[in-house]
């Protein structure tokens, strides 16, 4: 069945790779970015998930799924950290989110099982050096997922996903040169780092998350990195 779907943050590669399969699958697809999108897109509204949100009240009465998949990797020690560096981080990925879903939820209540995914981290229950404000704010957004999804069941369904280093342009820093690719990919039991694509069809399954019941979980796409040693 054609879903109607709202992707916040969609200049992003993962953002982008579900907007080619929602595409592919016959749905329509709403995104929005700070900046525009190098895909071909029918439906695109340009607006920041912490200013004015006036431009989704185009959205159609009914939203079937939502990713919000705004982030950044900035990578301080505490030393070098300022608390602007905490705060935005927090603005992105928190203050951000809870914007999006004040503005929608009337959307997606009135939607046919309506899925709503985050993005958070592989940081956010690992400790990892200088990932301390992702961590921090990965988590939250965990947190209130997890509230998220107690509150709106069991009309709506809330999940995350968790990846760890992935091959897109946020993360050139980490991986422009073959030293730090391979090395980077060793950290992985499964010896490799994260795929958009693959990332993107796991979160797209997550959208008929409702009739698959799950519901209030953080699914873990890191290669083994989490959990395994």
């Amino acid at each position: 069945m054609q879903k109607n779907i709202l992707v916040v943050g969609g200049n992003s590669l993962i953002g982008q790779e579900v907007i080619k399969l929602a595409n592919s699958e016959g749905d329509s697809v709403f995104a929005t970015s700070r900046s525009t999108i190098d895909i071909p897109l029918k439906n695109f509204i340009h607006l920041d998930p912490n200013e004015d949100l006036s431009g989704l009240d185009t959205l159609p009465d009914s939203i079937d799924a939502l990713l919000y998949c705004p982030g950044s990797i900035s990578l301080k020690s505490i030393q070098r950290m300022d608390i602007s560096d905490f705060r935005d981080d927090f603005r992105i990925n928190v203050e951000g989110a809870f914007n999006i879903i004040k503005k929608v939820l009337p959307n997606l209540k009135k939607g046919d099982g309506a899925s709503v995914v985050f993005i958070s981290s592989v940081a956010a229950n690992s400790g990892m050096t200088f990932h301390s404000s992702i961590a921090a704010s990965k988590a939250a957004l965990e947190g209130f997922a997890r509230s998220l999804a107690s509150e709106l069941a069991p009309r709506v369904a809330v999940n995350c996903v968790a990846p760890s280093l992935t091959n897109t342009p946020m993360a050139d820093h980490l991986l422009n040169n073959e030293k730090k690719f391979q090395s980077s990919e060793e950290r992985h039991p499964l010896n490799a780092i994260g795929d958009p694509e693959k990332i993107a069809k796991v979160i797209y399954n997550l959208f008929s998350a409702k009739e698959d019941w799950i519901t209030g979980q953080t699914i873990c796409i890191d290669g083994g990195l989490s959990s395994l040693r």
